[in-house]
Parts: structure tokens; sequence; C-alpha cells
């Protein structure tokens, strides 16, 4: 059995660079205790998870959201986040982590995959369970956004940033979430690997058994409703402008009257709104 302080040790020496011996500053001790304390309480969170699961039944692998800004929390993370923990080990688990209900977990074992929201297992032991018997399909599907960055380089380079849709529907039960590329390959590896999940079919589409459902509870759907709504809305804004700086008509047309009369009789108008 290898002796832990040893390991430890050596770890330590394999991190120590070459060509400069440094010690930690205070901000990198703290992020290294952090993820140590994260490390002991995921490992004993694990094990509180283990009796909940069937007899024969083995994890694969942890699929990690959080609330900072990777995914949608579409799932799971409730009004605004709040939460008001009840037992010893959820207040603990607060004051550790300052954390509520932003971490949750999307287990995947070689039945079914089961999601929680940590405080609430800790509080309740409440988990959802989606066994992939009952799952018809599986959403995955690419998005890519442009942005420029304006950090690294003037002028900005145009960089790609890619999401991906994650949805399914199990029996009542619909989960949906957005994921970033880490999160993906997760997923993805778990698609491949695992005999039941290799059963199920992967889509770009959203698949819903009630019709209701299929518009009112599809991310895609809301998602380009979204982006088509804010180029209508900004279209229809500069129209409006348009109207009343070049023609002197519409609600706008007052904006661009540069006599006083008018111009006070606006102004007395938006202090009454």
């Amino acid at each position: 059995m290898v002796n832990p302080f040893k390991a430890v040790i050596n770890q330590i020496n394999k991190d120590i660079p070459t060509s400069q011996k440094k010690e930690l500053n205070t901000q990198q001790k703290r992020n290294l205790f952090n993820q140590t304390k994260m490390y002991i309480f995921l490992q004993d969170f694990i094990e509180k998870m283990k009796p909940y699961l069937e007899d024969g039944e083995e994890i694969h692998a942890y699929l990690p959201m959080t609330n900072d800004g990777q995914n949608a929390s579409v799932v799971g993370l409730g009004l605004l986040g709040m939460y008001h923990p009840e037992t010893e080990e959820a207040k603990a688990y607060v004051k550790d982590f300052n954390n509520l209900r932003g971490n949750r977990i999307l287990i995947f074992t070689d039945q079914r995959m089961i999601f929680t929201t940590i405080i609430e297992f800790l509080d309740q032991r409440t988990f959802f369970s989606y066994p992939y018997t009952t799952i018809k399909a599986i959403t995955l599907r690419e998005n890519k956004m442009n942005y420029f960055d304006w950090d690294d380089s003037f002028p900005p380079k145009r960089v790609a940033l890619y999401t991906y849709t994650f949805d399914f529907e199990s029996e009542d039960h619909i989960f949906s979430e957005l994921l970033g590329q880490q999160d993906a390959d997760i997923l993805k590896r778990q698609l491949l690997e695992i005999p039941a999940l290799q059963t199920i079919l992967v889509t770009r589409k959203v698949y819903r058994e009630r019709r209701f459902d299929r518009v009112v509870n599809n991310p895609v759907l809301a998602y380009r409703l979204m982006y088509y709504f804010s180029i209508f809305a900004a279209v229809t804004f500069l129209l409006i402008l348009a109207l009343g700086g070049f023609f002197h008509i519409g609600p706008a047309k007052q904006m661009f009257d540069f006599t006083t009369t008018p111009t006070v009789q606006m102004l007395l108008n938006l202090s009454f709104l």
C-alpha cells in the first residue's frame, strides 16, 4: 500500500517547475485549499449516493453543472437560486462553499441518469431518476456564437464560442440544459460507451411526446423566438427613428423637431410618465 504522505510529497515535487521554484502566493494557497476541501466533500457525497443505487448498478461518470455562466441553469436552480437549508449538514455546506442551488450533478450509471441539486440531496435526499428505457430521444445540438475579443488583441479578433443544448424527456419529466465544450465531451463519451445509451436516438431536434410540450417546453424554439424577436425589435426601433428623422411622422417625430414648443411639450409628457 502506498503511503499517502509520500504520495502527496512526490506529487508536490512533480509540480515544482525546474526553472523556478516559487512558493504559492496567498490566492493560490486559498484556491488549493478550496479545491482540496471540495474534493473531500464530493468523495463523501458520492458515498452517500451509493445506497440509492440498485443492486449491481454501476456509476460510469458525473456531469457537473453550475451557475457560473457555462450552464443555463434551466433545471433545478429555482426562483433566483434561493433556498433555505434545514439540516446541519446542508448548513455546513452553505458555510463551507457559499453555495445554495448553484451546484448540480447528473450521474450516469449503466441503467439510468440521476439528477440532483447538491444542497437538496443533503437536506432531503431528493433526486430524480431517468431510466434509459423511458427516454425515446436525446437532443444534442451544437450552438455557435461569434464575439469580438478585446482583451488579447487590438483590433479585436473574431472568436467563436460553442455551446450545446442537451435535452430529453423521461415519462412526465423534461430535462433541458446548456452545456459547455467540456461538459459536452463528457456526455458524448457516455453516449458511446454505455450500451443502454447507444440504443437511444441522438438528434438535433427536440423530441416531445405531447404537442403542447413541443411548443411550450421547447428550448430550441424559445431560443429562435428570442433571437428573431430581438432582431425585429431592433429593426422596428430604427425604422421609427428613420420615419421621425426623415419624414417627421410617427411617435419619434418630436425628437427631431428642434423648435422650442414641441421640445418643451415632449419633456412635459415624459415627466408625467
